[in-house]
């Protein structure tokens, strides 16, 4: 291997180890991202659901959220099971109603997963649910 081979595979060498120190951190960052995102997504499926059957059926509707469980359940069905490291803020066992007219008693659930957090909204007049994420 000639001179300029060597300083290149000293280059890759070096650049290789900067990456190895660098991107644990960023790797975690965006696993946990991953998994807010992934479980608010959950979320905001279960309370649109909620809202869909609520309208569709005349009828309200209750969407509960257990944070002990990390679980949701629409109108006692089966729980569907968060990520097991997410955190819940909120209630203990909160439930958002959902009206025949779309309307809905209103909440926000935030999903956290380390510093990531997601809050979940649900609007009173609306019962419109959107996905609201944290800069950073």
């Amino acid at each position: 291997m000639g001179h300029n081979g060597r300083q290149v595979l000293l280059a890759l060498t070096a650049v290789a180890g900067v990456m190895i120190g660098v991107l644990p951190p960023y790797m975690d960052q965006a696993v946990a991202r991953y998994h807010a995102r992934s479980a608010a997504d959950d979320l905001v499926e279960a309370l649109n659901e909620g809202r869909a059957l609520a309208v569709g059926r005349a009828r309200t509707v209750r969407v509960v959220v257990d944070e002990d469980l990390r679980s949701i359940s629409v109108e006692g069905g089966r729980w569907r099971k968060l990520s097991s490291g997410i955190a819940l803020s909120g209630p203990k066992q909160g439930a958002i109603i959902f009206r025949p007219d779309g309307s809905s008693t209103g909440g926000q659930v935030v999903v956290s997963q380390h510093s990531r957090a997601v809050s979940v909204l649900v609007d009173t007049a609306t019962g419109r649910v959107r996905r609201v994420e944290a800069a950073g």
